[in-house]
């Protein structure tokens, strides 16, 4: 496992693609990336997504935005980015139950694998959180 942290920004880009029959369709593929600010990650998704083999002329960024996740854990097995919140139940300073939520980006084969990579990466020690929610995230690929 892989982790990122630091400022994670989600970009939309559209692309034509030389399909495997040999056509160019333009489709529109959404990634993450670690950037320092809004020109870092457009130069590194440019660098990264640019270069690929089937992308035929050019390709335009549609969206870019920063992402709320805390840390990104990059697993071996699985192609399919999840979106996980996760709670953290605490006590404040006058005795009063408080929940604080932060969310993560991780890739895996299921929704199930995808909870069981969430735990592995809290070191399999989830005392004080619980799993609020797994949402399939339709990126493809998170650069660092």
């Amino acid at each position: 496992m892989k982790t990122i942290s630091g400022k994670i920004f989600t970009v939309k880009v559209k692309i034509d693609r030389q399909q495997e029959d040999g056509l160019v369709k333009k489709v529109s593929e959404e990634y993450a990336c670690k950037a320092v600010n809004f020109t870092d990650c457009e130069a590194k998704i440019t660098k990264e997504v640019g270069s690929a083999d089937n992308v035929k002329d050019s390709f335009d960024i549609i969206a870019e935005a920063i992402a709320p996740f805390k840390e990104v854990f990059v697993f071996d097995e699985g192609e399919i980015f999840y979106k996980v919140k996760i709670q953290e139940t605490y006590m404040d300073d006058f005795g009063k139950e408080k929940k604080n939520s932060y969310y993560y980006l991780l890739n895996a084969t299921s929704f199930e694998q995808a909870r069981k990579n969430i735990v592995e990466a809290f070191g399999g020690s989830m005392k004080d959180y619980t799993i609020a929610a797994v949402v399939e995230q339709k990126i493809i690929e998170c650069f660092e």
